[in-house]
């Protein structure tokens, strides 16, 4: 499988987590579960105005597709991730896993589920992409 494709299929299994994290929400509550979604594009919508946006490769060349396109909708910006950038993106992606994580516990084929299909998508990030991104500022990006 080719990186953009990986890169592609690795975003899918991460929407499919939130979907299943939304799933159990709705089990118990509906409402819940369709504010964990809008508070879950809200947090995506921060990780691609504040990493994307910084990231050489918006536009066409992301290996991600959508979250470049996305990004290269808004102004570009310059330079190294800072640490106030790197603890807002990992704080919004904690966010995202954290949340449906009461209402999982419920549910434990879920929670097996959105386990597996977030681990997933974060393994084949980490080891398929990150190695072959271009964005050399990155902070996921191995040394070379």
């Amino acid at each position: 499988m080719n990186t953009v494709a990986v890169g592609v299929f690795s975003l899918t299994l991460l929407t499919g987590a939130v979907i299943v994290g939304a799933a159990a929400m709705a089990l118990a509550a509906p409402l819940y579960a369709l504010a964990y979604l809008a508070v879950a594009a809200l947090l995506i919508g921060t990780v691609i105005a504040v990493f994307c946006t910084k990231c050489p490769l918006r536009g066409r060349g992301c290996l991600h597709i959508l979250p470049g396109r996305l990004a290269a909708l808004l102004p570009a910006r310059r330079g190294k991730y800072t640490a106030v950038e790197i603890a807002v993106v990992v704080a919004a992606l904690l966010l995202i896993a954290a949340i449906p994580q009461y209402w999982l516990l419920s549910q434990v084929p879920l929670l097996a589920l959105f386990w597996v299909l977030a681990g997933t998508g974060v393994f084949l990030i980490n080891r398929r992409v990150c190695p072959v991104c271009g964005n050399r500022c990155c902070p996921l990006r191995p040394k070379e």
